[in-house]
Order: structure tokens, then C-alpha cells, then sequence
């Protein structure tokens, strides 16, 4: 028996032509993957940052928020509608970190927030004795410190997450 051998098929009875083809499909197939992976990871990345940037930016408020409200007698007229702003200001930034924190597990600033919290609703926030307190006082330094530290813990998570 005489076998013919056709030199034209290569592998699997492709012949070279058809091979090109198909290695043009896979290689565009797999940079389609690629190119989209990259754009889901910075697209991912630039979110995250953008919710970053907006907890610091709740965090200067609050800070600015605990002056004029700690630097002001309990008998002033807006006192109240200050404390009230100042419990939503603070309930939407431990939102916003706990939603970070449950999505990515790098971001550790749970403790941060909660010695925020302390600090700007710990006592003596609504409280009936509550007087004026000078910039200087030690609990606007601690709420400023607070702030800072989650500030740099939110910076260190992000680094962590996305490095």
C-alpha cells in the first residue's frame, strides 16, 4: 500500500492558510481579553479612588462642621441643626468606609472611623452643659488628629488595593 502525503496540510488537516487565519482570530480574541481587563482594573481603580476623595472630602467637613459647632455656646440658635448635620455628615462617611472595607478587604479603618466617631459625637456633643471651646481646645486637636489618621489610612488602603 502506497500512502500519499500531501504537504500541504500541516496539522489536523489544516493547511498553513488556514492556520494564519485562525492564529489572527485567536491573537485579536486575546488581546480583546486583555485590552479588556486593563480597562475594567483602571476603571475599578479610578471609582475607588473617586470614593476615596469623597470620604476626605466629608472629613473636612466634619472637621470644619466640629469648629463652628464645639467653637459655639449650647445656647446658640443653630446649635442644633449643627448637631443634626453633623450626625448625617459623619453616618454617611462610616457608609462609605464600611462599603469600602466590605469590598476590599485592604482598606482596614474601621478603628480610624470609630475614634473618629468617638471624638466628634463622644461627649460633649449635645450635651445640656456644653460650652464654647477655643480652636486650640483638645478635642477639636483629637477630632483633627482622627481625621487625619483615617485620612492616611484610606491613602495607605488604596495603595494597598491597587499599588
Amino acid at each position: 500500500m502506497s500512502s500519499t502525503f500531501n504537504a500541504d496540510v500541516l496539522f489536523l488537516g489544516l493547511t498553513a492558510k488556514d492556520l494564519l487565519i485562525a492564529g489572527g482570530w485567536f491573537f485579536t480574541i486575546i488581546g480583546w481579553l486583555v485590552s479588556n481587563a486593563q480597562a475594567n482594573s483602571r476603571e475599578r481603580r479610578k471609582e475607588v479612588r473617586a470614593e476615596i476623595d469623597a470620604c476626605i472630602k466629608i472629613q473636612a467637613d466634619l472637621v470644619l462642621k466640629s469648629r463652628t459647632y464645639f467653637g459655639s455656646p449650647k445656647s446658640d440658635q443653630l446649635s442644633k441643626s449643627r448637631a443634626a448635620e453633623i450626625r448625617f455628615e459623619l453616618q454617611r462617611l462610616i457608609t462609605r468606609v464600611e462599603r469600602l472595607e466590605k469590598k476590599y478587604p485592604q482598606f482596614d479603618v474601621t478603628g480610624a472611623c470609630g475614634e473618629l466617631m468617638d471624638a466628634i459625637s463622644g461627649d460633649p456633643f449635645e450635651s445640656a452643659d456644653r460650652e464654647a471651646l477655643p480652636a486650640d481646645s483638645d478635642l477639636l486637636i483629637k477630632i483633627e488628629a482622627d481625621t487625619h489618621v483615617l485620612i492616611d489610612q484610606l491613602e495607605d488602603g488604596f495603595v494597598n488595593a491597587f499599588g
